[in-house]
């Protein structure tokens, strides 16, 4: 079933445009497998998982622990219903998938499916089964919506996982958007931050949350299919362990109230982990945002060279960050111009609804 996302919707809700089934039985894919809905009590088996699907579907980045915790504690992620795991006689997890529902969604109902299989147990049908009971599961997401929204189900994949992508377009998902991958070698000559007027910069700290994320909010209201992040979204951010608020930098502005706005930001997170996958310490540049009313004037790019150079100032020898490809704002021209190189690229791909 497809639509479009911005217009012929007419008045009808979600509610009424998808039809779900009442109940989803468990995939039955392999013979030495038993599946099940997932608990808590799964998060390491799905690390294990995660970690050998990552060596060939994203060799360059690590799920984490702290990750997958957050994940399963999320606003709308009741993991036995929306994910399911399915267990080799050795107790091994052998595939994992979940369907996830959005916390605000504003423009788009995005159902987020999330799905691995161990790369020695490929080319079985594990995979398919698995994404037939994700879709199931999303439709019910989707028509519990009674909003008059696009339904999106999506799905996040790094170009070479080759086999993860044709799965999907054999079952109707479109490639929607691609994002790049970039990198910067810190060692090499860094750019003067130029100083913005009337601006300060600041550490981002927990006194800064509630403005920082009402500012990115506001600066990635224009940006493809992003929703709001929550207050709790927020806060499960900053209490991931790759959290470096003293490496980010918040651009800040006196106020009408005598306090100061965040007008914006360059977050960054560090995973030493990670380190090895890439040959050199890095620091990964979450988000960069400017509110619209302070677009214009330099600031971002004020703000990246303030960071990059406070990467280099802490040992670290790269900086890496993700793009829009097609960014409204021209963030990939800012980053080139700032010395970041496309080392990578990934894609949405989904299915409308």
């Amino acid at each position: 079933m497809s639509g479009t996302p911005h217009h012929d919707l007419g008045p009808r809700p979600l509610s009424d445009r998808v039809t779900a089934p009442s109940s989803i039985d468990l995939p039955t894919a392999g013979e030495d497998l038993v599946w099940r809905p997932v608990t808590a009590a799964d998060i390491d088996l799905i690390l294990d998982l995660e970690h050998a699907a990552g060596k060939v579907d994203h060799p360059h980045s690590l799920v984490m622990r702290d990750e997958l915790e957050e994940e399963f504690a999320g606003e709308t992620f009741v993991p036995e219903q929306d994910a399911v795991i399915a267990l080799d006689a050795g107790r091994r997890a052998v595939a994992y998938g979940s369907a996830v529902a959005p916390s605000a969604p504003e423009t788009i109902f995005w159902v987020e499916l999330d799905g691995t299989v161990a790369p020695d147990r490929r080319g079985e049908g594990i995979g398919a089964a698995l994404l037939a009971w994700q879709e199931a599961r999303g439709l019910q997401h989707l028509a519990s919506c009674d909003a008059t929204l696009p339904g999106w189900l999506a799905v996040g994949a790094d170009e070479s996982a080759a086999r993860t992508i044709r799965l999907l377009e054999a079952h109707g998902y479109e490639r929607a958007r691609w994002w790049l991958e970039l990198e910067r070698d810190l060692t090499a000559p860094l750019p003067e931050p130029p100083s913005p007027p009337e601006t300060r910069f600041v550490p981002y700290g927990e006194e800064w949350a509630e403005r920082a994320r009402s500012a990115w909010n506001e600066a990635f209201r224009d940006h493809w299919a992003t929703q709001p992040m929550t207050a709790a979204e927020w806060a499960a951010g900053d209490r991931l362990q790759a959290s470096r608020p003293d490496l980010s930098v918040l651009a800040v502005v006196p106020d009408a109230s005598g306090g100061e706005r965040v007008v914006g930001f360059v977050l960054v997170d560090v995973t030493p982990e990670e380190w090895p996958l890439r040959g050199a310490p890095f620091g990964y540049i979450s988000s960069v945002g400017v509110r619209r009313e302070a677009r214009g004037q330099g600031l971002a790019r004020a703000m990246m060279a303030h960071v990059l150079r406070t990467l280099h100032a802490d040992g670290l020898d790269r900086a890496v960050l993700d793009v829009d490809a097609e960014s409204p704002t021209g963030a990939l021209g800012l980053y080139q111009s700032l010395g970041f190189a496309v080392s990578d690229r990934s894609v949405s791909l989904v299915k409308r609804f």
